[in-house]
């Protein structure tokens, strides 16, 4: 029996020793084999400071017919630029002897927490990964843009205010402008909203960017959605700003609304006091609706209404003037589920019924990608709106005294239809387009140049919608 333990001892002992001098002649210190990456930059893109980014994935790779250890790897100057890492399950900003087999790869995780820069501009945050194996130095070099920024959780805007684009402002919850007071948005000025967070205006509300420096209230994800789709074209990441029933005088000019849930959402109101103008503004890629009001009046010049899974412009009742508005839907997140501009006899939330003292769309293009884009009243009886020379895309080409000069079903051509996949569009016009020349001049002239600033005189023919066409 001792005889026969003594045998298989010494035959485990041998495979032991074997599969060792078989596992070390796999490994090699030949220090002419080196690492392979999936990228030579890791390129992060805006990060708010004191914020952590979302995390960037790499992979390191073993290209050789032997196995290597690599004897260090090292984030060079951590406690500056705030990169972190996890490579193969390990975090640390240096790592050491870590085993990568023959034709084989690591994955490695980073992130990037900057601190505070203490100036207004972005700046170009670098830094670099340092690998050594068999004394061979490799490098991986990282990328991150810093801005510093203004963060207001459940803020409330209790007196007159003003701000300004100093810097961005990041906001969690809900900013509340109570009734007594007015804020003010001054041009170039960016808002950027958690996930759920709203604008609740009670007070009212002026913004006035420039064509240049437009005041933008966006999501706050700067990242990319898989990697290539940037989150500046993802709808829903907030939930949109209310103006609540004593909210009057809101002036928007030269504004971007995107990616909320609800864009703008008005609550019914006395229709003899204005309760909003829009100029130039831009309302893009929602969830939900683009914008919907009920009893208010509304003035909305050279805007633009774009990608929504629901109506565009949904209104139930009060007085409305949309003039020179480019309304397009080819929203492709999920199924469209109405219209693009939706007119109702009954308030969307209460079911009453309503009244549209005055409802009028011209000199507008109505387009996207279902069969119908309008949605009236089955009774039109003393409802009052109007159509006047406006392209629109609809199931029924009306006849009656509500739609004046239309053209029905023309394909408005417009530039870019997300031809690149990532959710990108232009809205503006081909030379090609019927939209071209079709404006009533009349109404032209009180707007007279066009969202970027280009007269619609020059040729002496006004097009529809919110872009005049411009030969490039």
């Amino acid at each position: 029996m001792r005889r026969l333990l003594k045998y298989i001892l010494s035959v485990v002992t041998i495979i032991s020793v074997f599969d060792t001098c078989a596992e070390s002649d796999d490994f090699s210190s030949d220090p002419d084999l080196k690492l392979t990456f999936s990228c030579d930059t890791v390129r992060f893109d805006t990060v708010f400071t004191t914020i952590g980014s979302s995390t960037n994935t790499i992979q390191i790779y073993n290209k050789n017919n032997k196995s290597l250890r690599i004897e260090s790897i090292e984030i060079m100057n951590p406690h500056k630029s705030g990169f972190q890492m996890i490579i193969d399950g390990e975090s640390g900003t240096r790592l050491k002897n870590i085993d990568i087999l023959k034709k084989d790869s690591l994955y490695g995780f980073l992130r990037v927490t900057i601190d505070p820069l203490n100036i207004n501009n972005p700046l170009l945050i670098r830094d670099s990964i340092r690998f050594v194996t068999n004394g061979n130095v490799q490098y991986l070099y990282l990328e991150a843009i810093g801005r510093d920024v203004y963060k207001w959780n459940k803020k409330s805007i209790t007196a007159d205010t003003v701000i300004t684009a100093e810097k961005p402002i990041l906001i969690y919850d809900t900013l509340y402008l109570s009734p007594e007071a007015t804020l003010t948005i001054k041009e170039g000025t960016e808002l950027y909203f958690h996930n759920k967070a709203s604008l609740q205006a009670f007070g009212t509300l002026k913004a006035f960017g420039t064509i240049d420096k437009p005041v933008v209230f966006r999501g706050d994800r700067l990242d990319k959605m898989n990697g290539n789709v940037p989150y500046d074209n993802v709808p829903g990441q907030w939930d949109g700003i209310v103006f609540h029933p004593d909210s009057y005088n809101n002036y928007l000019e030269n504004v971007i609304i995107k990616n909320a849930v609800i864009g703008m959402k008005f609550l019914p109101s006395d229709i003899q006091n204005k309760k909003a103008s829009m100029i130039n503004t831009i309302i893009r890629n929602s969830s939900e609706k683009g914008m919907q009001a009920s009893e208010s009046h509304i003035e909305a010049m050279n805007c633009q209404f774009t990608n929504a899974r629901k109506a565009l412009i949904d209104l139930s009742g009060g007085k409305y003037l949309f003039l020179h508005n480019t309304i397009a839907n080819y929203y492709i997140w999920t199924m469209r589920i109405s219209e693009s501009v939706k007119l109702r006899d009954k308030d969307v939330e209460t079911n009453t019924p309503t009244i549209f003292a005055q409802c009028d769309f011209v000199n507008s293009i109505i387009y996207g990608s279902v069969s119908g884009e309008i949605s009236i009243p089955d009774n039109a009886d003393g409802q009052n709106f109007k159509f006047t020379n406006c392209l629109i895309k609809s199931l029924k080409e009306y006849k009656d005294s509500h739609f004046v000069d239309v053209l029905w079903n023309r394909n408005p051509q417009f530039k870019d239809i997300n031809k690149t996949g990532n959710y990108h569009y232009d809205f503006s016009i081909l030379s090609t387009s019927p939209a071209i020349g079709k404006a009533d001049k009349t109404y032209s002239s009180l707007i007279p140049f066009d969202i970027k600033g280009n007269s619609r005189f020059e040729d002496g023919n006004p097009d529809l919608g919110c872009y005049e066409q411009i030969e490039e």
